[in-house]
């Protein structure tokens, strides 16, 4: 727990630094961040827990990854981005596990850096609730509120409401009668199995395996929503 706990501070420290240097206007909007091995040598650590900072200031929309280019400060760091209303029966299923994948699997960085002991013991009391499930809809609605709960676990308020936003679609009718003609007891075991590996990767504060253990959970129910 110690080492968990000296990874956490390492991390808010790191997160901290950059977030005072861009609101102090050392790093001015639009201007590059040193490279991840440059801030690891900076601070003497592993770049993963450089990674990590970055993940939670970019969730926060302070600052910009580039792919091939670098991290940027954001034009307008700090800005709240209002999530827009949606017309959900302009929205398909394939659309909401579409973003689910983007979104979801990157969450389990700030999860891991930011979550309290009350919020990983939130969790796995309802993946417990998913395995008493006696019928299909109750397990729907305790996995909509596992999904819901690592979101709020990372801190973030507009990751949060995306998510439930997302979740709130699922509802929706066409999503419920897709999913109903996919119903199984052997689906729904394999996906406790599957909740099972997220939280436990959670609870070690593994981000990496709880990334893995996200994506691999919904690209699993992907498949049997869609047959790819």
């Amino acid at each position: 727990m110690k080492k968990h706990a000296e990874s956490r501070q390492t991390i808010e420290v790191i997160r901290q630094y950059i977030e005072r240097s861009i609101s102090n206007d050392e790093w001015a909007p639009g201007s590059r961040l040193p490279t991840e091995r440059a801030l690891a040598e900076e601070f003497g650590v592993a770049r993963n827990a450089v990674r990590r900072a970055l993940s939670m200031l970019e969730g926060s929309g302070q600052i910009v990854r580039k792919v091939g280019q670098g991290t940027f400060v954001a034009d307008n760091p700090g800005v709240v981005i209002i999530q827009p209303q949606h017309d959900s029966r302009k929205i398909s299923p394939e659309d909401i596990m579409e973003v689910r994948l983007l979104i979801e699997p990157m969450i389990a960085s700030l999860v891991v850096a930011r979550a309290t002991q009350n919020d990983l013991d939130e969790m796995a009391e309802i993946a417990g609730k998913c395995n008493e499930s006696s019928n299909m809809a109750t397990f729907e609605y305790w996995d909509g509120k596992l999904h819901n709960a690592i979101a709020h676990a990372s801190k973030n308020q507009y990751l949060i409401e995306l998510v439930e936003g997302l979740h709130a679609v699922r509802r929706e009718t066409s999503w419920g009668q897709l999913k109903r003609r996919g119903e199984s007891e052997e689906r729904r075991a394999i996906y406790q199995t599957e909740h099972h590996d997220i939280i436990s990767a959670l609870l070690d504060r593994n981000a990496e395996q709880a990334e893995k253990a996200i994506r691999a959970h919904l690209l699993h129910v992907r498949w049997n929503l869609f047959g790819r």
